[in-house]
């Protein structure tokens, strides 16, 4: 069983200090609780999501644009995207809208084309991570750039192969670990003016305990930027479906991160991981003690334990009839008992 009390502080995941709970507490007795501040501060305003679901399609085009020409053998310029992580990393709060849009409102901002979707992703992921480590501004561009084009040498492997739905066999895994290789030579071009382009997409695979590829490195011969990119790219493969396998809920697959923390990933990688995501990261669906099941939207660097959570169903499995958002943090009694799958959540209805 994982221990939270290996990254987190013991006062942190405290419960109340009584310890009881009032098992017979339901969302009628609570929901004055929940005030319209807390929707405010928790979702982007509307204008912020126009803005960001914007900015996404943007990011889109440049990086189906850049597939196209590698799958051609052209050359390809990557100044707009830095102009991108320039503009993410430059206005306040951006990061931070663009990830709870891209997490919330997912059926908006989807495409089909998994890698593409990919790569923002991790772009968003890594760019908390590095906020996390007070990476500089310059510390950011070069993380965000390399997090935008690690996997560009996937460009080049077989569609046969990467929307295969069955289990790969050993030929094809060994034809997608060239992908690194591939990466590598892709961005070496950029080398004198973004230096660790090439290192990143060569090495995002490798692991603390030397069992990655290409090379088996470990420990601190892997490149910094590589072993953030590598644990955002990681989380973002458990959590969402791809050809060969489902998704795990996200709380699961910090759960596997967490595991991992003296094996795979670094002790101090995985605590900002946290820090910046959260055990119940936003999109999580998690049961509270009141019996009550809701959504996360928002998490406390304080309170890791506590998030702030959208109801969705009564004890009984009901359909709330009016939007409701419980902050735990500062709630008296209410915490959460445990995660929920989408799939179990809706299955239970």
């Amino acid at each position: 069983m994982v221990k939270y009390s290996d990254i987190i502080r013991d006062d942190v995941k405290k419960r109340d200090e009584d310890g009881k709970t009032d098992n017979s507490l339901r969302f009628s007795a609570v929901k004055d609780f929940a005030t319209p501040s807390d929707l405010n501060s928790a979702i982007p305003e509307k204008k912020d999501t126009e803005s960001t679901e914007q900015l996404y399609t943007t990011i889109t085009d440049y990086l189906e644009e850049v597939r196209r020409k590698v799958c051609n053998n052209e050359s390809f310029d990557i100044k707009q995207a830095a102009d991108f992580v320039n503009h993410i990393i430059n206005t306040p709060d951006l990061i931070e809208n663009f990830y709870q849009s891209t997490t919330l409102s997912s059926d908006k901002l989807i495409n089909e084309d998994y890698l593409i979707t990919h790569l923002i992703n991790v772009l968003i992921y890594s760019l908390k991570i590095g906020t996390g480590l007070k990476y500089s501004r310059d510390e950011l561009l070069e993380l965000g750039l390399a997090a935008l084009l690690y996997d560009i040498g996937f460009f080049k492997i077989p569609e046969s192969i990467t929307r295969k739905n069955s289990r790969l066999t050993e030929a094809e895994l060994n034809t997608v670990k060239k992908h690194t290789e591939i990466g590598k030579h892709l961005l070496s071009r950029f080398h004198a003016e973004h230096p660790m382009l090439s290192r990143v997409a060569y090495e995002h695979h490798e692991r603390k305990n030397g069992s990655g590829y290409p090379a088996g490195l470990n420990e601190n011969s892997i490149c910094e930027y590589a072993t953030i990119i590598g644990l955002a790219d990681t989380f973002d493969a458990m959590i969402h479906n791809r050809p060969h396998r489902k998704a795990f809920a996200q709380y699961f697959s910090v759960k596997e991160l967490v595991s991992a923390k003296n094996t795979l990933f670094p002790s101090r990688f995985i605590k900002t991981f946290l820090d910046e995501m959260g055990i119940f990261p936003v999109g999580s669906y998690v049961r509270l003690n009141s019996m009550e099941t809701g959504r996360v939207i928002s998490n406390s660097k304080i309170h890791p334990l506590k998030p702030t959570v959208k109801m969705m169903f009564n004890s009984h499995g009901e359909k709330l009839p009016e939007e409701t958002i419980i902050k735990l943090e500062g709630h008296p009694v209410l915490y959460v008992t445990a995660a929920v799958s989408k799939e179990d959540l809706y299955s239970e209805q």
